[in-house]
């Protein structure tokens, strides 16, 4: 019975200091706009309003809604470690990067988000990100091969230390209680599958007459 529950502990072990110190996350979130540039002709009084600034405004909202699914991707995370390699000499392979950032938009504001245990790390990741944004979107949109689009951040990046999840404290803790309940049902199936008579009550317990007894002395 006691096995599970040790094995549990010696797995568990590593990760007990972080019920009482989780480890510290820090995080990121920019808003930023995505559009082509306008190209219109604005020499002509008589242009239609819709020509300059509308068609412009509903492209932008295009443009941000496809950003999300390039940030989440491995080839987002590849181009940030790339650039942080060349420009901030940080080596940081983009595996690690994978699940660092995230998206959302909504109409023609785009928010990242950098998830990230390292305080002195994330400000230059988060730069990165921006600059992948908004000179690299070409060589992953086709369509903007003509006029590449122009990012802008509208924040500035701040560094905020994130609420460690509740996963990290009750974690271990969880693990053991498994360890003990593992025990304790392989406990009662031994009992319940073994047909050996061990006790007088064994037998009464079967309506059966004991005929004679020998003691274990």
């Amino acid at each position: 019975m006691a096995l599970p529950a040790v094995v549990a502990l010696i797995l568990t072990l590593p990760s007990l200091v972080n019920i009482t110190s989780p480890p510290s996350t820090y995080s990121v979130a920019v808003r930023l706009t995505a559009a082509a540039p306008p190209d219109a002709t604005l020499e002509n009084i008589t242009t239609p309003y819709e020509d300059t600034a509308y068609v412009p405004l509903l492209a932008s909202e295009y443009v941000v809604v496809n950003m999300p699914a390039w940030i989440t991707s491995d080839r987002f995370a590849a181009e940030v470690s790339a650039v942080l390699e060349e420009q901030y000499d940080l080596d940081i392979p983009a595996d690690d990067l994978d699940a660092t950032f995230f998206a959302d938009s909504y109409r023609s504001i785009l928010t990242l988000y950098v998830s990230w245990d390292e305080e002195d790390e994330i400000s230059a990741i988060a730069q990165a990100a921006i600059t992948v944004l908004d000179e690299r979107n070409v060589d992953y949109f086709p369509q903007f091969e003509a006029i590449p689009v122009r990012v802008t951040a509208l924040d500035d990046v701040e560094v905020t230390e994130a609420a460690p999840p509740i996963t990290s404290r009750i974690g271990p803790l969880l693990r053991l209680f498994i360890g003990l309940a593992a025990g304790v049902g392989l406990g009662v199936l031994v009992e319940y599958l073994d047909p050996t008579i061990y006790h007088r009550e064994d037998l009464e317990g079967l309506d059966l007459r004991l005929i004679a007894e020998i003691p274990r002395e």
